[in-house]
């Protein structure tokens, strides 16, 4: 068994990205790396599944790269899958670039191939300079931890056999076998970042130590267990310092989030996700006494509320508000702040669900029927301004009714003249619920 061969098996056994004899789709360009993949996996004895897809982005190119893929399934067997892509309107469309367009495209499709193919796996041929070129490529750019980990051998369902392998071990492989592939003339073209890295800055990086590659690969291994250090302590911080409340709020309690090794890790890893950029964050852990404090990213926001920080619940929803219409003598009346009870005589109908808005008040139930603004007693309560914001209200005509999930109002109050009640509740059912601008009748 040779070098390549040798390699390959180990890493497979060493990060357990096949079972024995596994079927596996794999990633056909007809570039010398998909070529030695399907080659090498043939080789050691897994079912290969070819999957070609045709961007139109280099001409007579494209065209021949596919016509050599359908020959080289052909002569060894392997069952192949084809799919043509317009990538330059999907791009426009989207709003991204031609490269993250093909990404998206490609491993899309892989992952539809592999299902309907019962593959157990999509291997894909990326090699140790790959991984070189990556790493220092989003080190220029700015990374993470992760970042700087290069790609993984395994991640989800998609496998990379080769990364540990050169690319002069790749071209062996395929010399020794006489065997032929094609190339992408764009790889030569300096005008990609990758292409710089690959033809200008790793000849230099080079003329310093011929093992380059080899000592950054190592590098990276280096890391991924400092990484697997370094989230467990972040996940046993989140754990300490934040909760997801019953609104699907996350709150973090600054001030144990301030008594964390790096409290600046800990909100990276909750916010960075959302959208939040780093400057924000330093700001959040210095507004602890800026209560009222919002911090805007595209599609979420942070709220400085007294000693938390509020994360804005991706969705609040539409609570399912039930209602029964029952004589007095058969109700038994719960402390539950699911229920709301009123004495369906006092009520003037139809009963209509909005959200709160600005100058609302009521007159909460136990306080004898006296007013309170909403915003107060919901201030009152701990409800943070998002909560607010999405806080639904029973309505009867003008007059507050129930403040749904919470307090209901005095002027129904069920007493001793009262002859029917209406029973309000939440629930997780659909059916006779009433949502938005639905009304209730009794």
């Amino acid at each position: 068994m040779d070098f390549l061969t040798e390699q390959v098996k180990n890493t497979i056994k060493a990060q357990d990205l096949l079972k024995e004899g596994a079927r596996v789709v794999v990633g056909l360009s007809g570039g010398p790396d998909s070529v030695c993949l399907a080659l090498v996996l043939h080789e050691l004895g897994y079912e290969v599944i070819g999957a070609h897809c045709n961007f139109h982005l280099r001409g007579e190119e494209s065209l021949r790269d596919e016509q050599f893929v359908i020959g080289l399934c052909e002569e060894n067997g392997w069952k192949l899958y084809q799919t043509d892509f317009d990538t330059q309107e999907v791009a426009q469309r989207e709003k991204v670039s031609i490269e993250m367009a093909a990404r998206s495209l490609r491993y899309g499709w892989f992952e539809q191939i592999r299902k309907e193919a019962e593959a157990e796996a999509v291997a894909v041929g990326h090699h140790l300079d790959d991984n070189t070129e990556t790493m220092l490529l989003n080190m220029a750019r700015g990374t993470g931890i992760r970042g700087l980990c290069g790609m993984q051998a395994k991640r989800g369902r998609v496998i990379r056999p080769l990364l540990n392998v050169t690319s002069q071990h790749i071209l062996s492989y395929l010399q020794e076998r006489t065997q032929s592939y094609v190339t992408d003339h764009t790889n030569l073209e300096d005008i990609y970042a990758r292409n710089i890295v690959r033809l200008d800055v790793m000849p230099l990086l080079k003329r310093i130590n011929e093992g380059v590659s080899q000592n950054i690969s190592s590098t990276m291994e280096n890391l991924n267990e400092v990484r697997r250090v370094y989230e467990h302590a972040i996940s046993e911080a989140i754990a300490q310092c934040s909760l997801i409340n019953e609104l699907g709020e996350l709150v973090i309690q600054l001030n144990v989030l301030h008594k964390q090794v790096s409290p600046i890790s800990v909100l990276h890893a909750l916010l960075a996700p959302m959208g939040f950029n780093r400057p924000q964050m330093k700001e959040m852990l210095k507004a602890k006494n800026q209560s009222g404090r919002i911090f805007v990213a595209k599609d979420r926001r942070v709220l400085i509320d007294r000693e938390r920080l509020i994360v804005e619940a991706e969705s609040y929803g539409i609570p399912l508000v039930h209602q029964l219409l029952m004589d007095r003598k058969d109700v038994r009346i719960e402390k539950d702040a699911r229920y709301a009870y009123f004495d369906a005589d006092k009520l003037h109908g139809p009963l209509k669900m909005r959200l709160c808005k600005e100058g609302d008040s009521f007159a909460p139930f136990g306080m004898g029927g006296k007013r309170k603004l909403l915003s107060d007693y919901l201030t009152d309560q701990k409800v943070s301004l998002f909560a607010k914001q999405h806080q639904w209200l029973l309505m009867d005509g003008e007059e507050i009714a129930w403040v749904v999930g919470m307090r209901s109002s005095d002027i129904y109050r069920v007493d001793k003249e009262t002859k029917r009640i209406l029973v309000c509740f939440l629930s997780a059912e659909n059916d006779a619920c009433l949502t938005g601008q639905d009304t209730l009748s009794y």
